[in-house]
């Protein structure tokens, strides 16, 4: 599985403060195959989306997700709350495939790639920010 967690105010971005692009400093590991943060200048993505969400504990829209497609980043923008995403290579989130994130402060973000299974609890009252990219395939000359 293909995931990055971190928070936004701790990210190198060389003082622009991008940090989805197609800069080098928005790679993750620059040894790594995929960055999920970085499009290399003049390769396509398509179906970008983005959510805004007030989550609310005990609410029960982050179960039963869809299997993931495409790069998506989560981010918390209220100044705390408690936003827990499961992952899984498993649709039946049996351990040892399965992996817990916590969103707790404001900047924190989780960012993961195709073909994993998540899904998403509310422990304390959060705002989030989420988006969804289609990387193409085709690599730019």
């Amino acid at each position: 599985m293909d995931i990055e967690f971190g928070n936004l105010d701790n990210l190198d971005t060389n003082g622009t403060g991008w940090f989805i692009g197609f800069s080098d400093w928005t790679k993750a590991d620059p040894a790594k195959d995929v960055n999920l943060r970085f499009n290399p200048h003049g390769q396509e993505f398509s179906n970008l989306s983005a959510k805004w969400m007030h989550h609310i504990v005990g609410e029960t829209r982050g179960l039963n997700k869809p299997i993931s497609y495409g790069r998506t980043i989560t981010m918390l923008m209220s100044d705390s709350g408690g936003f827990r995403i499961e992952f899984s290579s498993r649709p039946d989130f049996k351990a040892p495939d399965t992996h817990n994130y916590l969103l707790e402060k404001r900047g924190d973000f989780i960012a993961w790639g195709a073909n994993v299974y998540h899904q998403a609890f509310v422990e304390r009252e959060s705002t989030t920010l989420t988006m969804r990219w289609e990387p193409s395939k085709k690599l730019p000359h």
